[in-house]
Parts: C-alpha cells; structure tokens; sequence
C-alpha cells in the first residue's frame, strides 16, 4: 500500500511555525541587546536569525512538495485574495513605520515638554558640549545589580546635544574585565571620559560630575598632591597595613601628581601644590614647618591633617606648632581615645550614616559607614571668625572619649564621669572665607591605610582630597526651578462619575455599536 504524501504536510507548516517563533525570539532578545538589559554574542544572534529565516521558507516549500494540489488552491482561491490584499496593506503598514524609524534614528531630535525643563542639560552644559575640540568618548560599566537608567538617560542628553562630539557605550565588568582592568575601574558605576590619549573617571553619573570631567580633559593641568615627610608620617611608596599606597594609585587614576614633601628642607610650600597632606606623624612638626603651611593655607592653599590619639604617638609632652595652626581656625584635638562597645572591636569608632552633613565631602556618603580603628575625637570652635567649620564624621551616642589610658593597656574600659560622652566629632572641614583656604582634620591617619581602604573609608579620604584641591566642583550649574505638581483627588461625585463611566457607559457604548453594526447588515440583507 502506498503511503499518501499529503499525509505529511503539515509537518512543513509546523516547521515554519517554530521557526517563525525562534525568528521572533530572536529578534526580541536582539531589541533588549540594543537596549542593553542583555549581553549576547552578536555572531550567535546574527546566525539564528539566518538559520530560523530559511527554515520558515524550507518549512512552506516542503508543504507545497508534499502537498501541490492544496498549496495551487491555496493561492488561487478567494481566502488568497483576502489574504494577500491584507498582507500588502500589512507590509506597505511595516515599511512606512521602518523608513520613518530609519529617518528619526538618522536625525535624532526630543523635545522637553516639562514645565521645568528637567530633561534638558543647563546651559552651561551646552556650552562646554559646543567647545570641545576633540571628540570624547564615555564608556560605562555597570553590571546587572547596579540600574544605569538614569546614567544612560544623562549620556544620551550629552550625545544628543554634542554635535555628534561626544559617544558612549555600556560595558559590563564582568563580562569584559580587560576592558576594566585597562581602565582602572574599582568600583560599579564608574564612568571613564576619553578624549585623545587623556581619560578621566566619573564615580558618580551627575550632570555636573560629567561636566567638571569635560572641563578637566579641555584644560589639563598639573595637579599635584604632597604628602609632608620626615616625622613618621604614613609610607606613600612601601605596601603595608599602615600604608597609603592604595589611596595614592586612586590619585593617579585621577590624574592627581603624588610627590613627598620635606618640609624642613624646602622650607615652603611648592607653588604647584593643589593640597598637602600630613598624615599621622609620630613626632610633632617644627615651628618653621608649621607656619610655612599656615602661610600656605592663609595665601588661598589646603591641607588635610591626621593624627593618631597621643599614646600610639611619640608626642609625649612637647609642643605642637601645627595644633596651635588649627586651633587657630577653630579645631582642636582631645586627648582622649574614642571607644564604641556597638563596634567590633570596640577600638573601632564607627560613623553614624545617619549624621553625614550636607557637604561635598559627604554628600554621597549617605548609606555607607565609616571605621576608624584608632580614634580621637574633636572640638570646634563655631565662632572662630572669618571661618566656616563643618562636623564631617561623628559618632553615635553609645561611643565616649575614654581619658585612662591606662584602663585601655589593661583592656578594662568603662565610661567614667570624666570621659567625653558621644555623640564626638572626628573629622571636621573648614574654610577661610576671605582667603578660601580649605582645611580638612581627622582625629585617624589609619582608616584610608592599606588595610582598611574599603568603600566609605577610601570615599572619604579622596573626597576630601578633591574638596581641598578644590577639584570637586569646578562648574555651577544653573539651578532649576521645581515646578509644584499635586495630585488632587476627585470628590464623591466625581469619584462615582468616573466608576460609572469606565463600568457603565463605556460597556453599553461598545454593545451598542454591535447592535447597530448586526442591523445594519440584517437590513441589506
């Protein structure tokens, strides 16, 4: 008996139809690809496309081997008719919406319709995008835990108004840690701004952080950091525990120049110094040294000081120029050392996240703690004149200034009557306002040391560096005016208009056009 043919047709279609599924498949994941919420090799998308492509035609041509008698009818008949005139109107509908598409995606334009302008780039903006002299290039990488909506949002208004100047792309670390690993990423979410052979990193995706980048690569200079030696300060160049050598490379990524400065040598400031840091010396600074920094710090300069509590210092009893400079601008040190039994060990001072002030230093700083694991606590004068002070870090109230030093060797602290009781002070900002001198102080050298450069503490040693070189806002933006938006809630009555509307009328409405519709055709016959 011979077997029919036509029995296994169906089979042809039924391939087509999977393929035509895979084909869609593809095309979706190839459209999240574009938008960048998925990473997929692009030869293996680009030959699925192509294999599910020609198993649809295999598929209908297969069909009409097996079965030519249905596949004539098929296309001769009146159903064919139908279908093919929809299927013009279909595919004249899919070419006009492609050819428009193309011309939007060739000449690209969006229009801010909100009240207050909040989707569009302050002037200043467009007026460093108009400047550039060199194309720039941003590339961002942020892996799948870290939402790059809004950074991707900001880059596309950058390109859109760049005059084809300025481009980005969305890399994930993880998947391209070459790439990271070039760039000197450390942390999820950096943006990394190239423009010829100069880069700059963006840790923050702001408008105004992009900007003063933009600025920084346009005018390159020297800026230099020192780092005071010759009192047993910190190592800036031997890795260990106590070292700064990781908070330096974070400087050099940032094209800051680390040098050394002896002081006692060079008997000054150099003139290209941006900020001097003075990092936990065991013995106190000279008198020649101290004020050649206060007449570095009243001529416009910064300096960011951190001392250890007295006992882990050779200070011993003698004096200390450098903290009679301070006091002069309202910031003295406690000889106390500050124990939080809430932290383990409870040598360790820990910020409260919940008391970061409003200032550039820590102003990001918002949901992430800070350790000091060998503390000494501050008092600020307020109304020292001519000066601003800021509280950066304090503590909770469970922490006190321990004065005993001799109950800490023994390991049996307790909160006596004459201890200084938390919440304490242990870094501080303040700023000259006449001169703009900048000072920053921690009652720690070691929480940015090797062993502790962990996020919170690293983000606050650079960002006082950057506030001190006065790096950390070097554009101010035109602010823009929120416009108020309340949502006032209908009453009663407009309450049950509106339920009867969406329940009622709009129902009634749709069944009464297929009444008329039913009718209408009963009367023609």
């Amino acid at each position: 008996m011979k077997t029919d043919p036509r029995r296994f047709a169906f089979l042809g279609l039924l391939l087509s139809l999977l393929a035509l599924l895979t084909f869609i498949g593809f095309l979706v994941v190839r459209g999240l690809t574009i938008a960048g919420t998925a990473t997929v090799d692009p030869d293996l998308l680009q030959n699925g496309l192509l294999i599910s492509g020609l198993s649809i035609i295999l598929g209908l041509a297969l069909t009409a081997i097996l079965d030519p008698e249905s596949t004539r009818r098929f296309l001769v008949g009146r159903q064919a008719q139908y279908g093919s005139n929809s299927l013009i109107t279909l595919l004249a509908f899919v070419g006009i919406l492609i050819f428009v598409n193309a011309l939007a995606y060739q000449n690209k334009q969006t229009w801010d319709l909100t009240e207050d302008k909040s989707n569009s780039l302050a002037p200043e903006t467009l007026e460093i995008l108009k400047s550039l002299p060199e194309p720039v290039f941003a590339r961002a990488y942020y892996t799948t835990r870290t939402s790059s909506d809004e950074a991707r949002k900001l880059l596309d208004r950058f390109a859109q108004n760049s005059n084809q100047k300025f481009t980005y792309e969305f890399v994930d670390p993880e998947f391209n840690p070459i790439a990271a690993q070039e760039d000197g990423i450390e942390r999820d979410g950096t943006i990394i701004l190239k423009m010829g052979e100069r880069k700059e990193p963006v840790t923050f995706a702001s408008e105004q952080e992009l900007d003063a980048a933009l600025l920084r690569l346009i005018n390159p200079e020297t800026r230099v950091i020192y780092f005071t030696i010759g009192h047993g300060e910190n190592s800036i160049e031997e890795p260990s525990d106590i070292a700064y050598t990781q908070a330096v490379a974070t400087l050099r990524k940032k094209n800051y120049t680390v040098k050394t400065l002896d002081l006692r040598a060079e008997g000054k400031v150099p003139e290209d110094a941006q900020a001097v840091v003075v990092s936990g010396p065991q013995r106190p600074l000279t008198e020649p040294e101290a004020q050649a920094l206060e007449a570095y710090l009243n001529n416009g300069g910064a300096v960011i000081v951190m001392y250890e509590p007295q006992p882990l210092s050779r200070f011993e009893n003698n004096p200390d120029p450098l903290a009679d400079v301070l006091a002069k601008w309202g910031i003295t040190f406690d000889n106390n050392f500050v124990i939080d039994r809430n932290a383990n060990p409870a040598s360790f001072a820990v910020s409260d996240i919940n008391a970061y002030p409003n200032h550039p230093i820590t102003q990001r700083m918002a949901g992430f703690y800070s350790f000091y694991p060998t503390a000494r606590s501050l008092t600020l004068n307020t109304e020292t004149p001519g000066v601003t002070l800021t509280r950066l870090v304090i503590t909770n109230a469970n922490a006190w200034g321990e004065t005993n030093f001799a109950s800490i060797d023994q390991n049996q602290v307790n909160q006596e009557a004459e201890d200084m009781p938390g919440p304490l002070t242990l870094a501080a900002a303040a700023e000259n306002t006449t001169s703009k001198g900048r000072l920053v102080v921690f009652g720690d050298s070691e929480f940015a040391a090797d062993a502790l450069y962990v996020r919170g503490n690293g983000d606050i040693f650079i960002n006082a560096v950057d506030w001190a070189a006065e790096q950390e806002n070097l554009i101010s933006l035109t602010p823009k005016s929120p416009a108020p938006r309340t949502f006032r809630a209908p009453g009663t009555l407009g309450f049950i208009g509106f339920v009867l509307t969406s329940i009622c009328v709009l129902p009634l409405v749709v069944i009464g056009g297929g009444v008329w519709s039913w009718f209408s055709r009963r009367r023609r016959g």
